[in-house]
């Protein structure tokens, strides 16, 4: 198994304290770090790290092969002499609890005025970094959405082509952002820190990853999407959550040795330790919506590619580390396929405590049991609105059941350590606005985490 009674939290790098508007991977990673190990805690889990395209959503990003720039930390390209004094003070953003994200427009062009002096030092690893074929595919699109001023690929101008130097701005700023991740993961290493990582199963319409691979999605004769992903009414809406990504054509992935699939979770794991595989039920049926559709209660659930995705993977990186998100409406065959690859599932208590054959002690080792995810109502909200009525009334006794369970690790959003409320929740499901911007003000004192082994 992957873990043993092991005991991490949820916090997204954005949600990190911090001068810079947005949390980065600078000093204030590494004292969340310190933090943790002092909590006894020793696993991270965050959220997909990408940049993302609108509403700030991670699991809607410009490409699966790319960082967040937002997460550089402008004090550490201080460091490098990459910014005078007077730049590293014009970006510092009074910390409130949430992201600037209206704020933080002109960290762009900072970004790109430290990566144009960056070149000129010959930065060791960077000539190789640059003429990777992902990142090279990766910084074309982005030098190319920027001079069409953001306007999604669909409506580019073809007359348009960016120049050699703005493609390397885009590759040292990608460059910057994998040195900064791989100091503040050696950092977490070193404490006995483990980083869980987190990747969509969809990528959004608008990447570079749909741009360059049209024939691996259903796309009509436009390079429109012809069909969109989403999940059907449950538990989170009652009209389902249309989200729009254009799905897969698997078989033309199939008839690649999934060479995409496997190229994107090797990039995953030269980031983090484990993967987390975000929707994985998707792999054995996906539910497939009509494009046009206004809701995604109108669709039809289509078989994914199965185990054959996975072994031809395994083939190539060897014993996957990976974390299957089994959340939702779960069929024997998506029971079946993660038993298949070995992956553990998932518990969350907001929702197994609703389920009156639900019993703790059953549960199967190989899982990782959460309070809430970045999707649920933070603990304290739920016990407002649905826990009392279930005799629950403190956030530290479900605490204290996850960490008394049989389950292999067990994760806790770090509002549930802080017992915040309902306004600090990091997503709401199907509502456009107001989410991924939930931060810490400041540390808290370490907690004491202990589990029974």
């Amino acid at each position: 198994m992957l873990f043993h009674k092991n005991t991490g939290v949820l916090l997204h790098p954005t949600s990190l304290p911090g001068k810079w508007g947005i949390g980065t991977l600078g000093s204030e990673a590494r004292q969340f770090a310190k933090w943790m190990s002092d909590s006894n805690l020793d696993v991270w889990q965050v959220l997909p790290v990408a940049p993302p395209v609108y509403a700030n959503s991670p699991y809607q990003a410009l490409s699966s092969f790319a960082g967040n720039p937002l997460l550089i930390s402008p004090e550490e390209l201080f460091k490098m002499e990459l910014l005078t004094a007077s730049e590293l003070s014009s970006a510092e953003i009074v910390n409130e609890n949430k992201v600037s994200w209206n704020k933080l427009s002109e960290r762009i062009s900072l970004l790109k005025l430290a990566a144009t002096r960056a070149l000129d030092l010959n930065l060791p690893g960077f000539d190789n970094f640059q003429n990777e074929p992902q990142m090279k595919e990766w910084c074309w699109f982005a030098a190319n959405k920027s001079m069409n001023r953001g306007k999604p690929w669909i409506k580019w101008q073809n007359s348009i082509i960016p120049d050699q130097k703005s493609i390397q701005v885009q590759a040292m700023i990608q460059f910057l952002f994998k040195k900064q991740w791989q100091q503040m993961k050696n950092y977490c290493n070193s404490l006995g820190i483990k980083i869980i990582g987190d990747i969509p199963i969809y990528t959004a319409f608008d990447s570079a990853d749909v741009f360059f691979n049209r024939n691996l999605f259903k796309l009509d004769e436009h390079n429109k999407p012809s069909a969109v992903a989403g999940v059907p009414p449950d538990y989170f809406s009652k009209t389902g959550q249309l989200w729009g990504n254009p799905v897969y054509d698997w078989q033309q992935c199939a008839d690649s040795k999934f060479k995409w699939w496997t190229n994107r979770l090797k990039s995953a794991l030269q980031l983090f330790d484990v993967v987390r595989i975000d929707h994985f039920r998707g792999f054995a049926e996906y539910w497939e919506i009509p494009a046009g559709e206004k809701t995604a209660e109108n669709g039809n659930w289509v078989k994914g590619p199965g185990i054959e995705l996975f072994r031809e993977m395994e083939k190539k990186l060897g014993k996957l580390p990976v974390i299957a998100e089994d959340l939702g409406l779960i069929t024997p065959s998506v029971h079946k396929l993660r038993k298949l690859c070995g992956f553990p599932g998932m518990v969350v208590l907001q929702f197994a405590l609703q389920d009156p054959t639900f019993a703790l002690d059953k549960i199967d080792p190989n899982s990782i049991i959460y309070t809430g995810t970045h999707d649920n109502d933070t603990t304290a909200g739920w016990i407002e609105s649905t826990g009392k009525s279930l005799g629950l009334n403190s956030v530290s006794s479900i605490i204290e059941k996850a960490l008394n369970s049989p389950a292999a690790l067990a994760i806790f959003p770090m509002q549930d350590f802080l017992e915040l409320g309902s306004w600090s929740r990091m997503n709401t499901p199907s509502v456009a606005s107001g989410n991924w911007s939930w931060r810490m003000k400041k540390l808290a004192k370490p907690v004491a985490v202990t589990r029974p082994t």
